[in-house]
């Protein structure tokens, strides 16, 4: 079941800082012409609040701080065989959301795909498309390590989401480094958000891994969070 909980005050504060001071930053950097932006998210940990119950732990991600939730991630902690954890993916909470994150279905069950560095993420690739009003889910760990799920396993539990959202009416592509913790944890299923980049035009693909260059424009650093944007301007 997915219900949303109340954040603790420290992660409530993080998240919220990320959004409302990154968006200043963001926009400051504004340019006419194609620019990759860039997030350390400072390794922050999201996992399941109480892992005793049925319940997920929600984590909202505003990958372009202009305040409207692109996706959200759900984590439950529990290891009972009718209750097992998982991590996945989901859309924003809100009617007409739908984002599109690199995966395939097995099953009639759709899993998120663990990219490695260099994967080019744009409109010709495999997307599963998530929805507000079905709610789908897009598994990224599950039960017993179930082995469609692609972050399941200890010491293959770390790699990248490819990621295509709206900003307004206009398609992006953007890449997240994740990790999700094994079963084994002692915080099972947990999502680490290490950091994430997408490219600012419109239909413009990005490569997993793809930051900007050191040379333009310098890095910005945003709130006392850790968390930072920098842009690079593409050639002509």
């Amino acid at each position: 079941m997915y219900k949303s909980r109340p954040l603790s005050p420290s992660t409530a504060s993080r998240l919220a800082s990320y959004s409302s001071t990154a968006a200043v930053g963001a926009l400051s950097l504004a340019s006419s012409n194609a620019a990759i932006v860039y997030v350390n998210a400072g390794n922050t940990l999201l996992p399941d609040p109480i892992a005793t119950d049925t319940f997920f732990g929600i984590y909202p991600a505003d990958l372009n701080f202009d305040g409207v939730s692109d996706l959200r991630f759900a984590v439950r902690a529990g290891t009972s065989e009718f209750n097992p954890s998982r991590a996945v993916v989901i859309a924003a909470n809100q009617v007409g959301s739908a984002v599109g994150v690199i995966g395939q279905t097995i099953d009639s069950y759709p899993y998120a795909d663990r990219l490695a560095a260099g994967v080019l993420i744009d409109g010709s690739s495999g997307f599963l498309v998530l929805t507000q009003q079905a709610a789908n889910p897009a598994s990224m760990a599950f039960g017993q390590g179930y082995p469609n799920s692609q972050w399941a396993f200890a010491g293959s539990n770390s790699g990248y989401l490819g990621v295509r959202f709206n900003i307004g009416t206009a398609e992006h592509f953007a890449w997240m480094r994740l990790t999700v913790e094994p079963e084994s944890s002692a915080t099972p299923r947990a999502i680490t958000v290490h950091e994430w980049a997408f490219e600012d035009a419109p239909g413009i693909g990005i490569e997993t891994g793809a930051v900007p260059e050191p040379s333009a424009l310098g890095l910005l650093a945003l709130g006392s969070v850790g968390l930072s944007a920098r842009r690079r301007r593409k050639l002509a």
